[in-house]
């Protein structure tokens, strides 16, 4: 994507994933007849996550608002996704490493690199997470989850409008308004 070859196998973390859940938990935007970047999520690449971010989502859906409503939907998808733990491979460190971040994305981390997938998707574009992150991946590419809807327009999975509405429905909820990073992207769609 983006000029890369496609992502194939990746990696999600949870904030990742309810940001890609909130469209469908939004009743202002219809993914009947708009892009559902979950679905295109789950039906373009292997997705894994390791055991923790299923248990962050179960927590995140105990809560009564969008937010609840995007990891039920993330959680009902569970079908489409493997559920994998990082410190079961061989590959992995035996214990969680110290990176500095939650521990879904440290293990998220660990999964990407231990699977050596494509990417790692995640919300962390803003601030010293998004280096730690970088600095954390041995292979995969950081994929923060507006570039990847973004990738969506340019692989011509949908338009850039429509990339536009999917990134402007998303914001309010996910804290992008005002991010110069979702702010840059939203030009190069123009």
């Amino acid at each position: 994507m983006s000029g890369q070859p496609g992502l194939r196998t990746v990696v999600a973390d949870t904030s990742a994933l309810v940001s890609l859940g909130v469209p469908r938990a939004d009743d202002r935007y219809d993914t009947d007849s708009a892009p559902d970047p979950l679905q295109y999520l789950l039906t373009s690449c292997t997705v894994s996550v390791p055991p923790v971010v299923v248990s962050e989502l179960r927590d995140v859906a105990q809560y009564h608002d969008i937010h609840g409503a995007a990891a039920s939907n993330v959680l009902a998808a569970q079908d489409h996704y493997a559920i994998e733990d990082p410190y079961r491979r061989t590959e992995s460190p035996d214990t969680r490493p110290t990176f500095g971040l939650d521990d879904g994305e440290t293990d998220g981390i660990v999964l990407a690199n231990a699977l050596d997938v494509d990417g790692f998707l995640t919300d962390e574009f803003g601030g010293t997470n998004f280096a730690l992150v970088h600095a954390g991946l041995a292979g995969p590419r950081i994929v923060p989850t507006p570039r990847l809807i973004c990738d969506y327009a340019r692989g011509g999975y949908m338009t850039d409008g429509e990339a536009r509405a999917l990134i402007t429905a998303i914001s309010p909820h996910r804290s992008w308004g005002n991010n110069p990073y979702v702010t840059q992207l939203l030009h190069l769609l123009e």
